[in-house]
């Protein structure tokens, strides 16, 4: 079983765009999309309801780098169509 860390920029995130830490666990245990994003090494996790949680596996451990909501994340996944992100689920 892998234990969750929230950095603190994702905690911030979290408060700037009003995600609660449920919709995070929701994000990372139920993602209708997993991205991986291969020049960070990091996996974007997107619930149902369009939040995206930017995380990277670190031994046993998830740690939640940044949190987006919809737009943002619609607005990354636009900008990079060359290779970068690799849609896993």
């Amino acid at each position: 079983m892998f234990k969750i860390m929230l950095s603190k920029h994702a905690k911030l995130r979290m408060k700037e765009r009003n995600i609660k830490e449920e919709d995070i666990y929701d994000a990372s245990y139920n993602p209708v999309q997993l991205v991986y994003d291969s020049w960070n090494d990091v996996y974007i996790a997107v619930s149902m309801k369009g939040i995206a949680v930017v995380y990277a596996l670190r031994g046993n451990v998830v740690e939640i780098l940044t949190v987006l909501g919809k737009k943002e994340y619609n607005a990354l996944m636009s900008k990079f169509k060359n290779g970068r992100y690799k849609v896993i689920i």
